[in-house]
This record gives C-alpha cells, sequence and structure tokens, in this order.
C-alpha cells in the first residue's frame, strides 16, 4: 500500500525528481577530481563561489528536494514546504548557472548548449512551484 502510494506521488512529481536529481548530479560533478571551472566557459562560476562550493551547494539543495519528495506522503504538510524552499532555492540556482553560463560563454566567444538547457529547466521549476502552491492551497484538479 505504502509503496503504490510512492509510485503515485513519484509519478505525479516527475518534474520535482527531475529538477532535484539534476541538481544533484550536477553538484557530484563538480566534486568529482578535475578541474571543470578552467574551462572558458566557466569562467563566471569560477569568479562567483568557485568549483567546490558550487558543486556542495547545488548538491545541498537536490539532496534536500529529495529527502523532501521521498517523505513527501508522511507530513505532506511539512514537506511540501520543503520542497517549495527547495524549488525555490532551485530556480535562483538554475538562474544562476544559466546566467553563468552564458557569461562564460561570451567570454569564451562561443554559446554553450548548457545555457539554453538550464534556462528551461528553470522554467520547469518554476513551473513546480506553482504546482506545489496550488497543492497546498488545496487544489488538486490538477
Amino acid at each position: 500500500m505504502i509503496l503504490i502510494h510512492i509510485r503515485k506521488k513519484a509519478r505525479q512529481r516527475a518534474a520535482e525528481w527531475f529538477c532535484a536529481l539534476n541538481l544533484v548530479l550536477f553538484g557530484l560533478t563538480l566534486l568529482a577530481p578535475g578541474a571543470t571551472f578552467d574551462l572558458k566557459a566557466y569562467a563566471a562560476f569560477r569568479a562567483v563561489f568557485g568549483e567546490a562550493a558550487t558543486g556542495g551547494l547545488t548538491l545541498l539543495v537536490g539532496l534536500v528536494w529529495s529527502v523532501g519528495l521521498v517523505v513527501n506522503g508522511v507530513r505532506q504538510q511539512l514537506t511540501s514546504t520543503v520542497r517549495a524552499t527547495c524549488c525555490f532555492a532551485g530556480v535562483i540556482v538554475y538562474a544562476l548557472i544559466t546566467l553563468a553560463y552564458v557569461f562564460g560563454s561570451v567570454r569564451a566567444g562561443i554559446l554553450v548548449p548548457n545555457a539554453g538547457g538550464n534556462a528551461a529547466i528553470m522554467v520547469l521549476a518554476l513551473f513546480c512551484l506553482y504546482w506545489i502552491g496550488e497543492e497546498k492551497g488545496g487544489r488538486t484538479d490538477g
């Protein structure tokens, strides 16, 4: 019974799962050995937080958001607040990532696809934030 409930909730929240897990993977990638930010397209990232701090921030937001999604069925009001907070943070993080890619691309003289891809994920996270707000308001008609 609980497994069915979790599967149903996971299916309804596929967009949130995508955004949260994308942040986790982005963070893990940056925390892995290597100097990703040495590439010209990442100059804006390097100038603001640095590789480890950016990786840690995105990993933390993604993990907390994922935990909120996992626990959602048990304490729905509490975790919808956690989900909304993480989703809002995710929108900000995706906006910053998009801007960093755009600025880095301008500096490098070539536009990287990551700028548009992360902008699209930011819009998806905005939709998720709207849907969480509807859910918290008690409307379940969509």
